[in-house]
């Protein structure tokens, strides 16, 4: 009777709330940096958790796992559909070899930090201390320019060169991020013990890929001819229905599946402009069940916690300034940026969310608890700083 009311609450807390988030209003612009980012439904989460109300205790939401398991792949087959190889390809080459430059720099300089000061902060095994550092670099990798709404539409006008690159940049740094997160879950299956993980090759990844290529085979054996729109919808939550609960069993990510899976079907069907459209039409509501599970799950240990937010918030930011940095020196047509082009990287998004609730849904261990709950510090850090230091950047642009 709890799971069925705590489902039902946060079901109507969210759709009751959801048009208020990601808008501004008239209040101060620390507050608004929440409102924009939807980050309420991170404090609600924690509110609703076992440290406060316990209403969205631990038993309750293992109850709910496949719930959890639906919203991250339902957020990976919407960030797939955004890779469509034929539009992408108006796009010159000069900005892939910069998205990826930027992203893959950052990936590196905060995996070595995290890697070399880790053990400073936690007893961890050899193992495990890869996976935390490969999960805080694809997060770090991460940027959203939810920062921009804060300034008006002059201001904008005055730097349109400036805002093409910093939104280029940002789909790019999505799927550096997506691509490192694989080999977590291929060579680190879910499991609680992690001295005990196994590689996937040989049977398990045999049987994975085949009942993958099957899978694309019969949904796209579905789209072969026009579907009305009710039944577009059935056919899209059954298959982020199925999928997800394939890779839960499979010990894989429902966030990493679906993305390939949305990937292979934009570039392979005619419905994808239909798809995508539902896809997106419950996309913020989705977005936000998502930060309420993520935040019941949030562990405030102490206040060496704010500490270490900071420390990963300042390697993330080094590591964004020397790849917005490195791509001043791609040629001529990168020099009209300002070298200071990380200083508009900061935000981070929601993105490094899904990405942090993927990896502590698939390794349920304390570590990977105070992880997360040390992540999340640093991107609310990221993201109140955002607008204004994407105010200093363009200022400098002018």
């Amino acid at each position: 009777m709890k799971i069925f009311f705590a489902f039902l609450l946060i079901i109507f807390l969210v759709f009751s709330g959801y048009h208020l988030s990601f808008r501004k209003f008239g209040i101060p612009l620390f507050a608004r940096t929440f409102y924009l980012t939807g980050l309420e439904f991170l404090f609600l989460g924690l509110l609703l958790g076992p440290q406060f109300l316990n209403i969205l205790d631990v038993e309750t939401c293992g109850a709910l796992a496949p719930v959890s398991a639906l919203l991250l792949g339902w957020i990976g087959m919407l960030f797939g559909f955004q890779f469509e190889i034929s539009k992408l390809r108006r796009f010159p080459r000069v900005y892939f070899l910069a998205g990826f430059l930027e992203s893959f720099l950052t990936l590196i300089v905060v995996f070595g930090g995290i890697y070399f000061t880790l053990p400073f902060i936690l007893k961890i095994s050899e193992p495990m201390r890869a996976v935390i550092s490969v999960v805080l670099a694809s997060a770090a990798a991460c940027t959203a320019q939810t920062g921009l709404a804060m300034f008006s539409s002059s201001k904008i006008g005055k730097n349109q060169s400036m805002i093409k690159i910093l939104r280029y940049l940002s789909s790019i740094d999505g799927l550096v991020a997506m691509l490192a997160m694989l080999p977590v879950f291929v060579f680190f299956p879910r499991s609680t013990d992690i001295a005990a993980s196994r590689f996937l090759f040989g049977y398990d990844i045999f049987i994975a890929m085949i009942i993958f290529t099957a899978i694309l085979i019969l949904y796209n054996l579905f789209l072969v001819y026009r579907r009305e729109q009710s039944e577009l919808v059935l056919i899209i939550i059954g298959m982020v229905i199925f999928i997800s609960g394939f890779s839960t069993v499979m010990n894989f990510s429902p966030l990493l599946s679906n993305f390939f899976v949305g990937v292979c079907l934009v570039n392979l069907t005619s419905e994808k402009e239909k798809i995508f459209t539902t896809l997106v039409s419950i996309e913020k509501p989705v977005y936000l069940l998502l930060l309420v599970f993520l935040g019941s799950a949030w562990h405030l240990q102490s206040f060496w916690a704010l500490a270490a937010a900071g420390g990963y918030f300042v390697i993330r930011f080094t590591g964004k300034m020397i790849g917005g940095f490195s791509i001043s020196l791609l040629g001529l047509k990168m020099k009209e940026y300002p070298a200071g082009l990380g200083l508009g990287l900061i935000g981070q998004g929601g993105l490094p969310l899904a990405i942090l609730y993927d990896f502590q849904q698939g390794f349920q261990l304390e570590v990977a608890d105070v992880v997360v709950g040390i992540a999340l510090i640093a991107i609310i850090y990221s993201d109140v700083m955002s607008p204004n230091l994407i105010g200093r950047f363009l200022k400098k642009g002018e």
